[in-house]
């Protein structure tokens, strides 16, 4: 469980590098009074002896998840879906047949530290946020989620380094939702956070242009032998030692071009991905000769994303989006790209996006979101011969998510979370999974 919207919508202290007051990664600070010793931003003092302004917030989630039909394990119902219909597992539909379920949880929870410091080239801003949204079964009973670092990043001027969102998630359409899963096409709140070294510049008139080099998507490949029983998952590894694996050779390229008007906001977000599969152990796997196997290939994605401010402090937002080889720009694909382990054949997987949400605000206390995400896999995979069951249920053919929500504050610091959820996938053997989730969650701002 989690927060997908990963703050909230209204008046915010946020750092304006990699944030906006549309969308919030920070937490809604109460600004300091007017006394010695106070920082530079409201929630912040003056670390005695320094010219540094220091701040620690955050938000505190507790979230209750009710599913109707299909139990799907919480908020990762687009990787571990149970599927039903011809070309399903006998485990899909095993899993299948466990209706309902009920979880509760905090993990979301992310404590942050934010620090600036005036120099001679600019304010140096620190950046450093965590949650508990990782298991490990070696902590003691009762306390299975241990800290992870979501964010950590430094900017001087126009530099940014460390890690945080890429260029190519436009932060400011994302809906202001409970859950975690967010809509098909947009990457899921906790794989979106990438080493990377960026530089941004300001044209003026409120043009901005940003690239960066970041660390690459490792999301794998499919291996695929037709008329086997199932695919074998190709691995990434950043030092090309294992066995099926992947080698990473140059990092990612990621840019944006965005308009900022009073009206709302237009970006152009583009990222570049390398595609590099090696067998370095087998002499005939994925159609190899002595000294393995070898194919490189390309991914490239790109979206259009903006938001339109309309009546009083509603908004309407949205994107639309092509991704061809790279399965981490959104939630809604297998793998980079299959490879038949008969005729070494590679085919990266390509697909289009479309989504969109609009938040009405109904007074200072009532607010409202809904929001829908539609993605289609458009590649033609039957070059590679696919043909048996097994190999086709684990192809998305397209991915359909609606999210409406109710959200009440009773004071600026608590926000309260009716939502209801509805996933509908399906794969390219037919296999078909439906799920429909009531979310009740309080968001407590530090």
């Amino acid at each position: 469980m989690g927060a997908g919207s990963e703050g909230r919508t209204g008046t915010a202290i946020c750092n304006s590098t990699v944030m906006s007051p549309a969308f919030q990664n920070c937490a809604m600070p109460v600004p300091n009074a007017n006394v010695a010793g106070q920082g530079s931003f409201p929630g912040s003092f003056l670390v005695p002896g320094t010219s540094t302004s220091f701040a620690v917030h955050g938000i505190l989630f507790a979230e209750l998840d009710r599913e109707f039909g299909t139990h799907s394990n919480g908020d990762t119902a687009l990787e571990t879906a149970a599927f039903q219909g011809w070309g399903a597992s006998g485990a899909q539909l095993a899993s299948h047949a466990q209706n309902g379920g009920t979880e509760l949880g905090d993990k979301a929870t992310r404590p942050n530290i934010e620090t600036r410091t005036p120099t001679a080239y600019g304010e140096l801003k620190t950046y450093i946020e965590f949650d508990f949204n990782q298991t490990a079964g070696t902590m003691l009973s009762g306390n299975y989620d241990i800290v992870r670092l979501r964010q950590a990043y430094g900017t001087l001027g126009p530099w940014l380094a460390g890690q945080t969102k890429s260029l190519f998630d436009d932060i400011q359409v994302y809906p202001d939702l409970a859950d975690a899963g967010l809509d098909a096409g947009m990457r899921q709140s906790s794989t979106v956070h990438i080493p990377q070294l960026r530089y941004t510049y300001l044209i003026g008139g409120g043009l901005m242009v940003a690239g960066a080099v970041q660390l690459p998507q490792k999301d794998g490949l499919l291996a695929i032998t037709p008329g086997a029983s199932a695919g074998t998952a190709i691995t990434e590894d950043e030092f090309g030692t294992a066995t099926n694996t992947s080698l990473i050779q140059i990092p990612d390229f990621a840019a944006r071009f965005q308009v900022d008007q009073p009206w709302g906001h237009v970006g152009v977000n583009g990222l570049v991905h390398q595609i590099n599969v090696r067998n370095t152990t087998s002499t005939t796997a994925f159609g190899g000769s002595t000294g393995g196997y070898k194919k490189q290939s390309e991914g490239e994605a790109l979206a259009v994303t903006g938001h339109l401010n309309t009546f009083g402090k509603d908004r309407l937002a949205g994107g639309v989006e092509w991704i061809r080889g790279i399965a981490g720009a959104a939630n809604a694909m297998n793998a980079d790209a299959i490879v038949n382990t008969s005729s070494g054949a590679l085919d990266p997987q390509e697909m289009w996006a479309v989504y969109g949400n609009y938040e009405h605000f109904f007074n200072g206390n009532w607010r409202s979101n809904a929001s829908f995400g539609y993605a289609k896999s458009i590649n033609n995979i039957g070059v590679l011969g696919v043909g048996n069951t097994s190999d086709a249920a684990g192809l998305m053919r397209r991915v359909f998510t609606t999210h409406l929500n109710v959200i009440y504050s009773p004071v600026p610091m608590m926000d309260v979370t009716t939502e209801w959820v509805h996933f509908e996938i399906g794969q390219r053997s037919t296999a078909s999974f439906t799920e429909n989730r009531l979310i009740e969650q309080a968001r407590f701002y530090f």
